[in-house]
């Protein structure tokens, strides 16, 4: 069966209910030459592919995995259509030359939420919006606060900021009533596992926390492993590959299939001896989830991976350096998941010192090439 927008589930359902063994198959590895594309013939040519063995078999959660990976699209995208909203907010302020996103992280957060709340209640005062803020702000940033709030302030751009905060509002109720529905999931998906004591300290989520009851012990126990070693790995990152991939991995025989089907693999654009530049292609959702856990280690000073995608950017740039982050992210889980082997932070000290001694290797297997001798200054 080809994979064809979300037309195929609905089918695909009722044949595993009957007892078909179903091979759901990726259309862009099934393409039909230009000018030829017909339903009966992508029928008759998916079936000669697949009795070849050419095709090969997309991954479909089962059961509560499969509940589960809707749920967390559908608060991925509720997210994505709430952050509209937010940029409406910081064009309302913009509009009244109130400079909020200047000066604070964020505009929706407690500090924020409380200006924006009070200027729509009618105050104007900045001192007295000030003073809504949290201590760390008023303690460091309060005179820039006090300027970025001397806006002209337009009964328009205000109906349209509140507005806007009602709507935001509203998503972010939403998001938490999809995350009481993906706690009953976990609750499902936890029954019959073996408690988990947990080794590593849990780490923060900044943005978009799920507000799961005891989420980390739930992963614990569903996972079996405490994936706490993965640097820059959260609840949240585990609960998202946890709809995506599952807990079985056993169906990659290596490491280098799963970052492959991650779309983490280095790229290899060559014609005879020459190399030529390509698009970088997207890579699979999993894939983008690991990318993002290496985009939040780019400036992490004492984390050996952070150091490595920092000196693959001088050369090759931030696209390929993130990606060559993933990978090592995405190899370190699939070791964790399959083989138990959890992943030892060395530090960025002890990176640079393996760089060190690299460097020092290659200059005396030159110097010996060229019967030469290196001195120690």
């Amino acid at each position: 069966m080809e994979a064809t927008g979300v037309y195929w589930i609905a089918l695909h359902e009722l044949l595993e209910q009957a007892g078909f063994c179903v091979c759901l198959v990726n259309p862009k590895e099934v393409k039909q030459v230009k000018g030829r594309k017909t339903d009966v013939a992508d029928a008759c040519w998916m079936q000669k592919m697949f009795s070849a063995g050419l095709v090969r078999q997309s991954y479909i959660p089962a059961g509560r995995l499969k509940e589960l990976r809707m749920l967390m699209r559908e608060r991925e995208d509720i997210i994505s259509m709430g952050s509209s909203y937010v940029n409406k907010m910081q064009k309302a302020l913009e509009l009244m030359n109130i400079k909020l996103t200047e000066v604070i992280s964020q505009i929706t957060g407690v500090s924020g939420i409380r200006m924006i709340e009070a200027i729509l209640r009618g105050e104007r005062d900045g001192k007295v919006l000030l003073s809504l803020c949290h201590k760390s702000i008023k303690d460091k940033k309060a005179d820039e606060v006090l300027m970025a709030l001397e806006g002209n302030y337009n009964e328009s751009w205000l109906f349209l900021l509140e507005q806007n905060l009602k709507l935001w509002k509203i998503h972010e109720q939403q998001i938490l009533i999809v995350d009481q529905r993906m706690e009953v999931l976990l609750s499902f998906l936890e029954q019959g596992s073996s408690f988990v004591a947990p080794v590593h300290k849990e780490k923060p989520v900044r943005h978009h926390k799920p507000m799961i009851k005891d989420l980390n012990q739930k992963l614990l126990n569903i996972y079996g492993v405490d994936a706490g070693c993965l640097p820059g790995v959260t609840n949240y990152s585990m609960l998202k590959l946890l709809g995506e991939t599952g807990t079985d991995l056993s169906r990659f025989p290596t490491e280098k299939h799963y970052v492959s089907w991650c779309g983490l693999s280095p790229g290899h654009n060559q014609s005879g001896s020459r190399s030529r530049k390509a698009k970088m292609k997207n890579s699979s959702r999993v894939g983008q989830i690991f990318r993002e856990i290496a985009q939040s280690l780019l400036n992490s000073k004492p984390i050996a991976i952070g150091t490595f995608i920092r000196r693959i950017r001088t050369r090759k740039g931030p696209a390929i350096a993130i990606k060559a982050g993933a990978r090592k992210i995405a190899i370190a889980f699939y070791n964790l998941l399959t083989k138990g082997t959890a992943y030892l932070e060395q530090g960025a000290a002890k990176y640079e010192q393996q760089l060190k001694q690299r460097e020092q290797q290659y200059l005396l297997k030159l110097a010996t090439k060229h019967n030469l001798k290196l001195v120690e200054i």
